[in-house]
């Protein structure tokens, strides 16, 4: 007798069949790759480390749905693709909160720069305005470098274009904090500047170097404007009618030009201990100086050596 499959048989490897061939879940799976794509643009920017996990996890994804499809076909499960699916949805969602959370860093960090720039170039501006023109030339250029940047950070945060934003505030910053560097060795560079000019002059004073600033007559004759070092002269004066000898003495006046004599003129001699007939303030000391008296009309050169000041009054006018 001829044996054929039973109809309970036949129903159970139907029903069997029809689970086998379960449909693939395309429409979940289109959605998570679709997710991760419309992520992919700001995550590139913004959160590159959680785009590579989202993007991995599509990986898996397709690899799982590539696996089931070269099974058999009464073999088939789709249960772990669709769950990696949602793992890749849950990536994308992942990438949209790193990548806020890097804009809202870049953002703050970039409004907090241009703050800093801003009020450090407002700084060093009144800093340069003490300045004379060519000492604050080279450092107003600095400061319009600064500003550029400034400027540009702003165009780019307004523009929402968070990473050149910071890129300029950083820059912006790193050019004012250079302008306040150079402002203060500009300043240092003139003090010493003027401590070593004035340190020249002391120099130049107690090598009894002096500068009249007009032409004087002295002994009669007239002497010009110029630079002299002045000295006692080795001639002895004869002292006015009714003082002692030792009380006038010659001051020679001798040209820094070409160091020859230019003129000699009579000096009264004056110990330190008796300065205070003479003036009750200041007085040189081991030193030369210059001072005009009568609104210009004398010109008073001293030179003290040895506690002794030697005083020339030298008339501007031909006697």
């Amino acid at each position: 007798m001829k044996r054929g499959i039973s109809l309970r048989m036949f129903l159970l490897l139907s029903a069997v069949a029809i689970a086998g061939c379960a449909e693939p879940p395309t429409d979940i799976i289109e959605a998570a790759r679709a997710s991760v794509a419309a992520v992919e643009s700001e995550g590139s920017q913004y959160a590159a480390s959680a785009l590579a996990d989202a993007q991995a996890a599509v990986g898996r994804m397709d690899a799982e749905m590539a696996t089931q499809e070269q099974a058999f076909a009464l073999s088939r499960d789709y249960a772990r693709a669709t769950e990696l699916a949602g793992e890749a949805e849950a990536s994308a969602t992942a990438v949209t909160a790193a990548a806020s959370a890097e804009m809202d860093r870049l953002r703050g960090e970039a409004t907090g720069m241009i703050g800093d720039a801003e009020g450090t170039i407002a700084e060093a501006r009144g800093g340069i305005a003490g300045l004379d023109e060519e000492a604050a030339a080279p450092l107003l250029e600095s400061v319009a470098g600064a500003e550029a940047s400034v400027s540009a950070a702003n165009a780019a945060l307004g523009a929402n274009d968070l990473q050149d934003a910071h890129r300029e505030a950083s820059d912006a910053v790193r050019a004012a904090n250079g302008v306040t560097s150079d402002l203060a060795a500009t300043i240092a560079a003139i003090a010493a500047a003027e401590l070593a000019a004035a340190e020249e002059l002391v120099t130049r004073a107690m090598n009894g170097s002096i500068d009249i600033p007009r032409s004087v007559y002295v002994n009669g004759q007239m002497l010009a404007a110029g630079a002299y070092t002045v000295r006692v002269s080795s001639q002895t004066a004869a002292p006015a009618p009714g003082l002692e000898p030792g009380s006038s003495a010659w001051l020679e006046f001798v040209s820094d030009g070409d160091g020859s004599v230019a003129g000699r003129g009579m000096a009264a001699s004056v110990p330190d201990a008796e300065m205070d007939e003479v003036t009750d303030g200041w007085y040189p000391r081991n030193q030369a100086h210059v001072d005009q008296l009568q609104g210009g009309d004398y010109v008073r050169v001293w030179l003290n050596r040895s506690g002794v000041s030697y005083l020339v009054h030298a008339p501007t006018s031909a006697p």
